[in-house]
C-alpha cells in the first residue's frame, strides 16, 4: 500500500498543477460570487437643480441609516444615464420635503428602496411638524432621541428553542459549496488513475509483485482521500485567516464531515470508473455530470427555494446535499453530533453502496 501512496505522491510532487488549479478556482469563485453577498445596495442620489443644500444633505444622512442600502451623491446626468442604460435599477432625486424616483424597470429592489424612503420621509416629516408645534424644536428633538435610546418596549427575536436568532450566512454557504464542488474533480481524476494503470498494463505488473490487490486499491483510494482533504482544508484555512471567515468552534466535527464527504466522493468515483470502460470515457462523462450536482443540491441559492419534489428526491442521492447541510448547520448554528448524525449517516450509506458496487464492477472489467 505504501509504495502505491508514494508513487502517487511523487507524481503530484513533480506536477501539482491540477491541485493548485482547483484550489485557486475555489478561492476565485467564492470571492466573485460570495464576496458581495452581504454588501449594501448602492443607489445614486442627486439634488434639485444639481446642488445640495443643508436640508437635502440631512435626508442623505437619514437614508444611509439603513443596514442594506447606501445612498451616494451623484451627478444628475450620470445617474439618469446609468438607469437608462440598465447599469442601475433606479436613482433618487431629493427635494426640500419630497423625492422622486427615476426607475427603468419595476422589480423587488425598487419596492425595497421605495419602502425605505417612504418610511424615512414619513418619520422625519412627522418629527418636524411636532417639533414646530411644541414651540422648542431643538429640545423636543433631543428629548425624542433620548427617549428612543431607552424605549419602554423592546422586541427580541428568538428561535423556537429560546436561543438568539442567527442570520444565515450565504457567503459561507458558497465557500463550502465551491470547495466541495471543485474537490470532486480532483478526487475523480485521481481515482481514474486506476483505469489508466489497467489500460497501460501497470496494474497487471503490480499484481505479479508482492503487493496484494487490496493494498493496491487502498493505496489509490487513501491517497485520493488525503489529497482531497488537503485541498479543502487549504482553501478553508486561507479564508479563515486571510479573509476573516468564521466556521464556528467545532473544528473537529467539521473535519470529520469533510473526511466522510471526501470518502463518499471517492466511492462515487469508483462506481463511475467501474461502469465506464476506459479513462477517456471517464474524462468525457465525469466533467459533464459533476456541474449539475450543485444546481440540484441548491448550493447557489438560499435554503428553501427548491420545492420541486422530483429535484428534492434526486438531491437525496447526491453527497453534496448532505455535506452542505451538515457543514452549514455546524458552522452557523453550533450544532453537535446529535444534530448532524442524519446527513452523516446518509453520506456513509452512499459511500458503502457506491464502493461495494464500484469495486465489484471494476473486477469484472476486462481492459
Amino acid at each position: 500500500m505504501f509504495p502505491i501512496l508514494l508513487s502517487q505522491w511523487m507524481k503530484d510532487k513533480r506536477n501539482p498543477s491540477m491541485v493548485l488549479l482547483f484550489i485557486g478556482l475555489s478561492i476565485v469563485a467564492t470571492l466573485m460570487f460570495g464576496g458581495n453577498i452581504n454588501n449594501k445596495m448602492k443607489i445614486d442620489v442627486f439634488g434639485e437643480g444639481g446642488a445640495f443644500n443643508e436640508s437635502q444633505s440631512r435626508w442623505i444622512e437619514l437614508l444611509n441609516e439603513s443596514d442594506t442600502l447606501e445612498f451616494n451623491i451623484q451627478n444628475e446626468q450620470t445617474a439618469r444615464t446609468k438607469v437608462r442604460e440598465g447599469r442601475a435599477d433606479l436613482a433618487v432625486k431629493l427635494m426640500e420635503n419630497d423625492y422622486r424616483m427615476i426607475v427603468a424597470v419595476d422589480n423587488s429592489n425598487v419596492h425595497l428602496v421605495e419602502q425605505h424612503i417612504q418610511s424615512v420621509f414619513a418619520k422625519e416629516i412627522q418629527l418636524r411638524a411636532l417639533s414646530v408645534m411644541s414651540g422648542d424644536e431643538k429640545n423636543f428633538r433631543e428629548s425624542v432621541e433620548s427617549f428612543m435610546e431607552t424605549p419602554p418596549l423592546r422586541m427580541h427575536v428568538l428561535t423556537p428553542e429560546g436561543e438568539e436568532l442567527v442570520q444565515y450566512d450565504m457567503s459561507l454557504q458558497l465557500l463550502y459549496g465551491f470547495s466541495l464542488f471543485l474537490v470532486m474533480f480532483t478526487v475523480g481524476f485521481k481515482v481514474n488513475t486506476i483505469t489508466k494503470d489497467k489500460t497501460s498494463g501497470i496494474w497487471n505488473r503490480l499484481i505479479l509483485s508482492p503487493v496484494r490487490k487490496a493494498e493496491m486499491y487502498l493505496g489509490h483510494l487513501i491517497y485520493s482521500t488525503l489529497i482531497g482533504m488537503s485541498q479543502v482544508i487549504i482553501v478553508l484555512l486561507i479564508f479563515r485567516f486571510g479573509f476573516g471567515f468564521h466556521f464556528g468552534d467545532r473544528y473537529g466535527l467539521l473535519l470529520f464531515i469533510i473526511a466522510i464527504y471526501i470518502l463518499t466522493i471517492v466511492a462515487m468515483s469508483m462506481l463511475l470508473v467501474g461502469i465506464l470502460q476506459s479513462p477517456e470515457q471517464f474524462n468525457m462523462l465525469f466533467p459533464s455530470i459533476i456541474p449539475i450536482m450543485p444546481l440540484i443540491s441548491g448550493v447557489y441559492m438560499p435554503p428553501g427555494l427548491i420545492t420541486n419534489p422530483i429535484l428534492l428526491s434526486i438531491a437525496e442521492i447526491i453527497p453534496l446535499t448532505h455535506a452542505m447541510e451538515a457543514l452549514t448547520t455546524v458552522s452557523m448554528y453550533g450544532a453537535g453530533w446529535s444534530e448532524v448524525w442524519i446527513p452523516i449517516s446518509k453520506l456513509m450509506l452512499i459511500a458503502v453502496l457506491c464502493m461495494g458496487v464500484g469495486i465489484n464492477l471494476m473486477e469484472r472489467q476486462h481492459v
